[in-house]
């Protein structure tokens, strides 16, 4: 999959699992809240995914949305 970070903001559902998977690299995870921190490795830009509607059955659809990171003092 060719890179599209400099080109999309937010991706749902099923879009959002397949440019993960072909992409993205794993950073952090956080099961508690169902967060998953990646980051591009050619744009170094950084995504999460998270589940906004989780209390739907089945925890509802993925986002996975581009975020700002600022480095740590």
């Amino acid at each position: 999959m060719n890179c599209m970070c400099q080109d999309i903001s937010e991706l749902e559902g099923n879009e959002a699992l397949d440019y993960i998977e072909d992409h993205l690299h794993v950073i952090d995870v956080n099961d508690e809240i169902r967060q998953t921190l990646y980051v591009c490795p050619i744009t170094r830009i950084y995504w999460l995914k998270d589940y906004p509607n989780r209390q739907y059955h089945g925890g509802g659809s993925p986002r996975l949305r581009k975020i700002s990171m600022t480095p740590e003092n």
